[in-house]
């Protein structure tokens, strides 16, 4: 069986079809920002949903073209704090015949620990900066010991600190905890992870097969902080970002080096296999999501 999913995230769409032997799956991505202006508002604006719909409809019909036997519609943190957040799950229905899967912080925590496969001997941390939330998750051997999301993500800092460095760095600080359980290792899944990989192995041009598995360091973290707040142009000094992810890769870093510090790491490995794939394991697989002690 092929089963598409879409996530639809606060930064960007993301679209794969899966089967049972898909070990990482290839992404496509369309950015949106749905989260717009929802730092402000605690509404999701007109345009953005009108886009984000648009985006949805588009990959359901390459779903339908590509055959697939399913497709899952799931969203989060910005459609899940959003006032209006059914009138978006609304258009999408009425557009698609989809219904929209909005999972909560803590199933989005565990479904991403889930996609990323994490090494089975060691004690990993896994974190997931998105454009409106951030999730963090420790475990070991496949088990969850502690998962938690936070209500900051690179959308809202750039909407909360307009690019004044010291307040993003107080909204970070202020959200996410200053010390966490140490682990062996740490694995950074999703859009800000995978950028912030790209940009230090292959930044002309996207490669995921590169980008799986490499490692970004403390010190890249800072030197892409200090171009983005010193007001270089992130796209011409990495032209793999996107448009969209290029406004707000600074807020990323700020926020990885938060998380690194808070678990007295200097690093993280980036992987390819996130949410989505821990998605499609929980529905389609039904493997049962680990449960906090």
């Amino acid at each position: 069986m092929k089963t598409a999913v879409i996530d639809v995230g606060s930064n960007s769409v993301r679209y794969a079809v899966l089967t049972e032997n898909t070990p990482v799956a290839k992404k496509q991505l369309k950015s949106t920002v749905l989260a717009d202006g929802l730092f402000f508002s605690g509404k999701l604006s007109p345009e953005a949903v009108a886009r984000t719909v648009n985006a949805v409809n588009e990959f359901c019909e390459q779903a339908r073209a590509e055959k697939a036997d399913e497709i899952y519609v799931f969203a989060t943190e910005a459609v899940r704090s959003a006032k209006n957040g059914k009138e978006f799950t609304n258009a999408v229905f009425e557009k698609t015949g989809i219904a929209v899967d909005v999972i909560q912080g803590t199933v989005e925590a565990q479904i991403g620990f889930m996609g990323a496969s994490p090494d089975k001997t060691k004690q990993v941390a896994v974190f997931d900066i998105g454009g409106a939330s951030c999730e963090i998750v420790n475990g070991k051997n496949g088990n969850i010991e502690r998962s938690q999301s936070v209500p900051i993500g690179c959308v809202r800092l750039r909407d909360g600190a307009n690019g004044n460095r010291a307040r993003a760095i107080e909204l970070i600080s202020s959200t996410i905890p200053q010390k966490l359980q140490t682990p062996e290792m740490v694995i950074g899944i999703g859009g800000t992870a995978t950028a912030l990989g790209s940009m230090a192995h292959c930044p002309k041009k996207y490669e995921p097969e590169i980008v799986h598995g490499s490692v970004v360091t403390n010190e890249f973290l800072n030197k892409v902080a200090d171009e983005f707040f010193g007001g270089k142009n992130m796209r011409e000094l990495y032209p793999s970002l996107t448009e969209n992810r290029a406004r707000v890769i600074g807020y990323g870093a700020l926020a990885a080096l938060h998380i690194l510090n808070a678990l007295n790491k200097s690093d993280f490995t980036v992987s390819e296999r996130d949410n989505i794939e821990g998605y499609y394991e929980w529905k389609v697989k039904s493997l049962p999501l680990r449960k906090n002690p």
